[in-house]
């Protein structure tokens, strides 16, 4: 009975090998069954992602056309602010031109009223200085005379 297994034996170790392998092919059929499930979901979420990414892209297009239109709007409005300003400080530069020119108008009138001021007076001082010269000299004559007179005298 060395040699010998008993069928029980056998059948024990028959039905041990018998579920060995249909518990390592449900095993392998799991396996294969949860790998077919994580390609769905790598495959569902790659596309979402891809969806996502489109989602994105498209919004940031939106984004970047409104800033580059706000942009476009705040350099134009800054121009015409230049421009506006422009035309305010040729407007100035018109009036001060203008009045610049009537005050040099006026200061022009003053200088040549004063000038004519100047020349009646310088007038009735050469007449004042013809007088005084005239004057002088007849004193001096005089003075000539007293002293001619007194020198032939003595």
């Amino acid at each position: 009975m060395n040699n010998k297994f008993s069928i029980g034996v056998v059948v024990a170790i028959v039905l041990q090998v018998s579920a060995f392998v249909w518990w390592t092919a449900q095993q392998a059929q799991t396996i294969q069954t949860l790998e077919k499930h994580v390609a769905e979901l790598t495959a569902k979420s790659q596309i979402e992602k891809e969806v996502q990414l489109k989602s994105d892209v498209a919004m940031l297009k939106k984004e970047l056309k409104a800033l580059n239109d706000k942009t476009l709007q705040a350099v134009l409005d800054a121009n015409d602010r230049i421009d506006n300003l422009g035309a305010h400080v040729n407007a100035q530069d018109i009036l001060i031109n203008d009045t610049l020119a009537n005050d040099l108008r006026d200061f022009a009138g003053k200088v040549e009223n004063s000038f004519h001021q100047i020349e009646e007076w310088i007038d009735e001082q050469d007449i004042d200085i013809i007088e005084v010269r005239d004057r002088i000299m007849a004193e001096i004559r005089a003075l000539d005379k007293k002293l001619m007179d007194k020198i032939d005298k003595k």
